[in-house]
C-alpha cells in the first residue's frame, strides 16, 4: 500500500472524526516520530507554522527541534497519528486533539 492509497483511505474513512477507542494521550514514541518528521521538513526548507522571533537564528538541528516544539505547543501541526489497535483496527488521531500531559517533561525546553 503506498501513501496515496493510505491518504484516500483516511479521507473516505471517518475513523478520525468519531470517538476514539484508545485514549488520545500522546506517547513519547509518537512525539519522537512527529519531531523527526517535522524537523526533516523544516531542514528541507518548509515554512514554519509559527511566528519566529526576529532574533531567532537556525544554526543546528536543535534549533529546528525548538521550532517543532513551539508548533506542537501551539497546536498548529496538521498531522494525524496512526494507531494500530490490538483488534487490528486502525485509528487516526489529530495532533491538536491529543493530550500532551504524558510528555510535558519532554516539552520543557
Amino acid at each position: 500500500m503506498n501513501i496515496i492509497d493510505e491518504v484516500n483511505k483516511i479521507k473516505t474513512s471517518n475513523s478520525y472524526l468519531k470517538e476514539y477507542q484508545s485514549k488520545p494521550i500522546m506517547t513519547k514514541y509518537e512525539l519522537n516520530s512527529i519531531i523527526s518528521l517535522r524537523t526533516t521538513h523544516l531542514a528541507n526548507m518548509a515554512i514554519p507554522f509559527v511566528e519566529l522571533p526576529n532574533n531567532f537564528k537556525i544554526e543546528n538541528n536543535m534549533d529546528l527541534r525548538k521550532i517543532v516544539l513551539m508548533e506542537l505547543k501551539q497546536g498548529v501541526l496538521p498531522y494525524l497519528v496512526k494507531r494500530v489497535l490490538p483488534n487490528k483496527k486502525i485509528e487516526y488521531l489529530k495532533i491538536k486533539d491529543m493530550d500532551l500531559t504524558a510528555i510535558r517533561t519532554i516539552l520543557r525546553d
